[in-house]
């Protein structure tokens, strides 16, 4: 439960003050000990469940979006033991997040405005649908108990509650992507892109590699505007981006440093890994490390020249897991420094542009989540590579 989020909302503060036993968990606020009738007549107590509805500081919305409620307990009754039918919207078990399973779904709308003003105003009412019928049977039958629940960290990896997941029922199938730790080797802009989608998941830690520092070249093919306090010192990027991207994730931890071939081994025990570099060479040493280790990863690429005043090029994602053939690894990947050694190349002037950073980033990002059971996956291609003049995207499969 988070007492603070609690403590600087004022609808919730006066819930919690009246002896409401709250909890916040999975982004979603769970009211316990509320007594309700059951088909015997006899009482029992359940739990609320309803999403958070928070603004980008932490503060509850007024008024809610949502009147509904979920509620975990039996068929809650009036005194003669006859369902609730004014609230009762339909009964079915349902895991709202591994930890959250509810057993009916309430609606009863405010009669004049159709929405509650805050979660005082959802909860009372609710309470009073369920409670009322319980303290006609026993009068001392209330919710506000005054029992605290102990203020612990639910080992979230976020810095704020995950609403968004709990809001479109996501919380379960979230799990998915709850890696240990995940790598990023790179923080230009592709591996920056890459962290603005991953820090919107539930990794536990997100380690990311890069020697440089961040330069106002690299602001203008990254995500979001620049923040002029945290970057008018040339901060190194993965220290940038591990502070600007602190107020959404709390385990982003940055290493000042490229991945070469002496110090590979330290992403030993690495979940997974995006590759997010422009040298062959960086990408040959790295990908035969990760293969060594056993470590499923992502490499990304950018082809793109300037050709009679036009843009032109590629953007591509690779999928390498541990049991493909090193032969197979080389069809798949460019090794070879082509601006070093051809100076007609098409992409001699390694040219970025944001959006095909952040396309290349969405193409990897997307694929990891197909290959950890977010998104179905029944195709299992291996590249991705998607060609700026037409429009079109090529997939290929991985040797049978």
């Amino acid at each position: 439960m988070s007492v603070d989020l609690i403590s600087r909302n004022a609808d919730l503060r006066r819930l919690d003050e009246e002896g409401f036993v709250l909890e916040i968990r999975d982004g979603f606020l769970l009211v316990h000990d509320i007594p309700y009738v059951r088909p015997n007549q006899t009482l029992a107590r359940g739990m609320f469940a309803c999403t958070l509805s928070l603004d980008p500081d932490g503060n509850t919305v007024s008024p809610l979006p949502d009147h509904t409620m979920h509620f975990a307990g039996e068929i809650p009754c009036n005194r003669d033991g006859s369902r609730l039918e004014a609230i009762i919207h339909s009964s079915a078990d349902n895991d709202l997040s591994e930890t959250i399973k509810v057993n009916h779904y309430f609606s009863s709308k405010p009669e004049i405005t159709g929405q509650y003003n805050n979660f005082y105003d959802k909860v009372v009412t609710y309470e009073q649908h369920l409670g009322g019928a319980a303290r006609s049977l026993d009068p001392s039958a209330n919710a506000r108990t005054g029992v605290k629940i102990s203020a612990v960290q639910d080992g979230s990896p976020f810095a704020i509650p995950d609403t968004g997941s709990a809001r479109y029922g996501l919380a379960k199938v979230s799990r998915k992507l709850a890696f240990a730790k995940v790598g990023i080797i790179g923080l230009g802009g592709t591996g920056s892109y890459v962290l603005d989608q991953l820090s919107k998941t539930p990794i536990k830690e997100i380690h990311t590699y890069d020697g440089d520092q961040i330069l106002n070249h690299n602001l203008f093919r990254s995500p979001g505007a620049p923040v002029p306090d945290r970057a008018r010192s040339f901060p190194m990027k993965v220290d940038y981006y591990a502070s600007v991207y602190s107020t959404m994730h709390r385990g982003i931890v940055p290493h000042p440093v490229n991945v070469e071939e002496d110090n590979i081994d330290d992403l030993a025990g690495f979940s997974f890994v995006f590759v997010c570099v422009d040298k062959g060479r960086s990408r040959e040493t790295i990908a035969r490390g990760l293969q060594r280790l056993g470590i499923p990863f992502i490499d990304t690429g950018i082809g793109l020249g300037l050709e009679r005043e036009s843009l032109d090029g590629v953007a591509r994602s690779t999928l390498i897991t541990p049991e493909m053939p090193w032969a197979e690894v080389c069809k798949l990947l460019s090794f070879g420094d082509d601006d070093e050694e051809d100076e007609d190349h098409l992409y001699k002037a390694a040219i970025q542009v944001a959006d095909l950073n952040a396309l290349n980033a969405t193409l990897a990002v997307l694929r990891w989540k197909r290959w950890a059971g977010f998104y179905r996956d029944n195709r299992n291609e291996v590249q991705s590579v998607y060609t700026v003049e037409g429009n079109f995207l090529s997939n290929r499969e991985g040797e049978q």
